[in-house]
């Protein structure tokens, strides 16, 4: 047996989430400290609709290092598992512009376009991409945010992760 083993598959989704003039925190994906797991990211679906000509300020997600505070805590029926027959994710995820610090380097960037009435395609971003996990420990997160923004920019958001169990 390995050492470590997934548990569970989940999803978490978001839709027309707006951008800001300043920084905004779409979502956050945090791993408390007691959750005796570790998680893998999988991927992040991204996609936009721009109703207002402007600049193009990319979605940028980042590893956090300081559990994430605000916001809305999304309940674990917000949370889609692959498997319905699993235990409730142990990831805690916030979004509606929670308060985060401790950001350390950026993961990815994904720009919005910016001709207005424009519609995205779906972008995956895998995290990173490369032959190794993105591993999120106990005490670690990642957040997708934009440092500056231009609202009417809507956002669509999705994370997919593993949670493992060593």
């Amino acid at each position: 047996m390995p050492t470590t083993h997934t548990t569970a598959l989940y999803v978490f989704s978001r839709q027309r989430e707006d951008s800001l003039v300043t920084l905004k925190n779409f979502v956050t994906l945090w791993n408390p400290v007691g959750s005796g797991k570790v998680m893998s990211l999988g991927s992040f679906f991204i996609s936009f609709m721009a109703t207002v000509a402007s600049p193009a300020y990319p979605m940028r997600g980042y590893r956090i290092t300081v559990q994430p505070t605000g916001g809305t805590l999304a309940a674990t029926s917000e949370i889609c598992a692959f498997d319905n027959k699993v235990f409730s994710p142990a990831a805690e995820i916030r979004y509606n512009n929670p308060t985060v610090s401790g950001v350390d380097g950026a993961i990815f960037n994904s720009p919005p376009g910016t001709v207005k009435d424009t519609i995205g395609e779906i972008q995956q971003v895998d995290a990173p991409p490369g032959f190794n996990p993105f591993l999120v420990r106990p005490g670690e997160g990642v957040v997708m945010r934009q440092d500056i923004g231009a609202p009417g920019h809507y956002w669509n958001i999705s994370i997919v992760w593993r949670e493992l169990k060593g």
